[in-house]
This record gives structure tokens, C-alpha cells and sequence, in this order.
């Protein structure tokens, strides 16, 4: 793990989340969903790499997510809006959400990444969910 992994998803976090807003206004609502999900997961990704958690995979991607959410004041929401990152990135493939559903997903990408925001600790391994587990 370096600084500039870490400072790299954050940034492709926050591009993807312009370009979800960006390609909704054009009315493209899968890249919209896509990019959407892809800004959460690079931020996932940017937490995980500062604490030097495996990332490679969406199961890593949920497990890092329950992890995180036990840290917050709503374990509830945060898992509740990763739910529907998941839903989004299936509307890429399917492309079966309703303007407003991709825009109220956007608006829970937004909300997700400001409820994950200031996880950014020391290295921490392994994460919880990993402890006393075979790795996969």
C-alpha cells in the first residue's frame, strides 16, 4: 500500500461520482448507475488500502462494508446504501431503474461515501470479519 493507491481510488472516486451526474444529465441512466457504483467502490477501495485489507473482489467489497459500517452511528443506512450501490450496478447490465431511482441511487452514493468518510486509520489486519477466518 502506498499513499498514492490510496490518494488514486479517492480521486477516481470522486471523478466517478461528477461523471454519475454528468451521464444521468445526459439521460445515459446505465453509465449513470455504473459510475455511481464504481465511485463507492473506489472509495471503499481507498479505505481499505490505507488500512491494508485485501480489496480484489465484490465479496471483499461487502465483507470491508459491514466492517465499516460497525464503526458509524447507523450500521443499518450504510448497509442499506450499499444495498443499493449493489442494485445499481446490476442496472448497468439490466437497465431497468426509472430516472428517478438512478437519481435517488446518486444521492445514495453521495450519502454512502460522506457515512464512510474519515475511516481513514492506521493499518489495521486483519480486518474484523477476516479474523479467525481462512483466507479465501
Amino acid at each position: 500500500m502506498t499513499q498514492a493507491e490510496v490518494a488514486n481510488h479517492t480521486e477516481t472516486s470522486e471523478r466517478f461520482l461528477r461523471h454519475a451526474e454528468d451521464e444521468f444529465e445526459r439521460g445515459d441512466l446505465p453509465q449513470a448507475s455504473e459510475k455511481a457504483w464504481g465511485a463507492v467502490a473506489h472509495y471503499i477501495k481507498s479505505v481499505a488500502k490505507q488500512r491494508r485489507w485485501r480489496n480484489r473482489s465484490h465479496s471483499d467489497l461487502s465483507d470491508i462494508v459491514v466492517d465499516l459500517a460497525q464503526e458509524t452511528d447507523d450500521p443499518a443506512a450504510v448497509k442499506r446504501l450499499y444495498g443499493s450501490m449493489n442494485g445499481l450496478h446490476a442496472n448497468f447490465y439490466e437497465d431497468w431503474y426509472t430516472d428517478q431511482m438512478v437519481a435517488q441511487g446518486i444521492d445514495d452514493a453521495r450519502e454512502l461515501i460522506s457515512r464512510l468518510g474519515n475511516r481513514m486509520k492506521p493499518p489495521v489486519e486483519p480486518r474484523p470479519s477476516q479474523a479467525g477466518r481462512r483466507k479465501r
